[in-house]
């Protein structure tokens, strides 16, 4: 028996196969790394708009209390009760 010893389709088909497989395994790492850093990037915008919404909730809470209202309207309005005079310190 006399092997044949022509150009080999098998081998050109595998390889060509291979590379397919391997161009779609690396677009998908590519595709997966974007993803987890836009991921991260989401995550830390939530921790901080998070932490932005406690603060603006013990804020709030703060106003809903009359003597901070009147500590406010007072140090930072400038503002008196009737019959007061109000008064700054000279610097």
């Amino acid at each position: 028996m006399k092997k044949r010893r022509g150009f080999n389709w098998f081998a050109v088909l595998m390889l060509m196969v291979l590379t397919y497989f391997s161009t779609v395994l690396i677009s998908q790492q590519l595709h997966l790394s974007q993803v987890s850093e836009s991921q991260r990037i989401a995550d830390k915008k939530l921790a901080a708009a998070q932490a932005e919404n406690e603060r603006l909730r013990r804020e709030y809470a703060e106003l809903q209390n009359l003597d901070n209202i009147e500590k406010i309207a007072r140090e930072d309005l400038g503002l008196a009760k009737d019959g007061e005079l109000p008064y700054q310190l000279a610097h």
